[in-house]
């Protein structure tokens, strides 16, 4: 099949998680991406595990993409990258405000070349602003946009750095998404544009309890406010298995259907549940009520049975190994193999999408730094091998060969 986005070509000027995750999107949907590193690469090439010189984490966000290598302290790779703009459609870079105009590659200046091209630039706190020359990762972020006081103010107030990275994410799949909307505009208009994305709105943006932190009001006493997850079961049953139940169990409608569940009709005149209020006062109590019963279960079968003839819905506590295992991932393909380019395969999670008429499954090989230079420069600018070879030892392109054994 074809896929959505072919025909279009993307330059990744990015690194890290934001930028490579967006630009991985639009891979999977067809686009073709060239990834653009520096002499000394993406941070996530030396992180590990890794083999044949490659790191998993680099793979799992960069597989599919062509790679390039300039060195922009000479002007002859601002050149080079300039003359591929001419020929693609979308920019997308992650650096720090300013620093692609310092590199003569800012927007202004490559749209004057290239009226069409869309240009995507994601940063901590956004382009404009008091905030736009702070260092962000997304740790940072995730504290500043409120993220992480949430988290630990529902825990009692234990605050700690969440193990993953929402900011770099949730930004990049905002980005991809932009992007795609904007490809949508240009062609009613011709017209490429400037996206501007920042990781601090996005986490706003995605915050489903943003709503209620920016209420000043009172709410009626008988609802729970926005819902509040952090409160829904966690339940071991007796094999030990460990469940989670979807639902607060304080809700109107909660209350009643947990009670059934455990056939504890006489909680429903307990005075210490009598509404939601009370019910919310002795939470904790309530919870040791649900934890007892579990223990009595056989198993996450049988209580997610229990559960699911009542209205609520239970998931198994798995770690992301587990899941790959089970009968669903294997039936959805949701873990694939790619090349470990050593003649061997590693796991990484296979593209969400399911597309009636298009192929958007992950596809190609993780490249070394640079691998793609002869090509691009020959295929992409017509280059010949003479050039080609001088820019290389120059030093104005280089790649990156795997470690011999």
């Amino acid at each position: 099949m074809t896929r959505p986005l072919d025909g279009i070509r993307v330059l990744d000027f990015t690194r890290v998680l934001s930028g490579p995750h967006a630009a991985r999107m639009l891979c999977d949907l067809g686009a073709e991406v060239i990834k653009i590193e520096p002499p000394e690469g993406d941070l996530t090439r030396f992180s590990q595990p890794r083999l044949n010189s490659l790191a998993t984490y680099f793979i799992q966000q960069n597989v599919g993409k062509l790679s390039m290598s300039l060195n922009f302290d000479d002007a002859r790779a601002v050149d080079i990258a300039r003359k591929l703009v001419a020929v693609s459609d979308v920019v997308v870079e992650n650096f720090r405000p300013g620093v692609m105009q310092r590199l003569g590659l800012g927007y202004e200046t490559l749209a004057a070349e290239n009226d069409r091209l869309i240009y995507a630039s994601i940063s901590g706190y956004g382009a404009t602003g008091p905030w736009v020359n702070r260092r962000a990762y997304a740790p940072v972020v995730n504290a500043e946009a409120g993220l992480t006081k949430h988290q630990g103010d529902v825990r009692g107030g234990v605050y700690a750095n969440d193990p993953f990275s929402h900011g770099d994410v949730y930004t990049g799949m905002e980005a991809a998404a932009g992007i795609l909307a904007a490809l949508v505009q240009r062609g009613r208009t011709g017209r490429g544009q400037y996206l501007d994305i920042s990781m601090a709105e996005t986490l706003l943006y995605v915050n489903e309890h943003a709503h209620d932190h920016l209420w000043e009001g009172e709410v009626p006493a008988d609802w729970i406010r926005s819902f509040q997850p952090a409160d829904y079961p966690v339940l071991t049953t007796r094999d030990g298995s460990i469940v989670v139940v979807s639902g607060h169990p304080a809700s109107k409608t909660n209350f009643g259907w947990f009670c059934a569940a455990m056939m504890r009709d006489d909680l429903l005149n307990d005075e210490r549940f009598v509404d939601v209020p009370a019910r919310l006062a002795h939470l904790d109590g309530f919870h040791d009520i649900l934890r007892a019963w579990a223990a009595t279960v056989d198993n996450a079968d049988e209580i997610e049975r229990i559960f699911a003839d009542h209205g609520l819905a239970t998931g198994r506590l798995r770690s992301t190994a587990e899941i790959a295992q089970t009968d669903w991932a294997k039936e959805r393909g949701a873990i694939t193999e790619v090349s470990d380019r050593g003649g061997g395969t590693i796991r990484i999670p296979q593209s969400p999408w399911k597309f009636s008429d298009a192929d958007v499954r992950i596809r190609g090989i993780p490249k070394y730094r640079g691998e793609d230079n002869p090509a691009v420069l020959r295929d992409l600018l017509g280059l010949d091998d003479a050039t080609i070879a001088k820019l290389a030892h120059d030093g104005v392109t280089s790649s990156h060969e795997p470690s011999k054994k």
